[in-house]
């Protein structure tokens, strides 16, 4: 293998906007992401509906469902 062709490997501490913190690896040494399995809704089984601007019931209203 050639030298210098892959970044540094380290350990990284990845850090979620709801307050959860894990270690992994990458090639950064901090991550911070806004969802993670903690409070992801398909890990969770809560579903959040955001309506912004009335979207949600003008999809409601073009398709038809109540």
């Amino acid at each position: 293998m050639k030298a210098k062709t892959h970044p540094q490997y380290v350990e990284c501490e990845v850090t979620c906007s709801c307050g959860n913190k894990f270690k992994t690896r990458s090639t950064k040494k901090e991550l911070k992401v806004e969802i993670c399995s903690m409070c992801h809704p398909f890990f969770t089984g809560q579903q959040k509906f955001l309506d912004t601007a009335g979207k949600l019931e003008k999809f409601k209203k073009k398709y038809k469902i109540q």
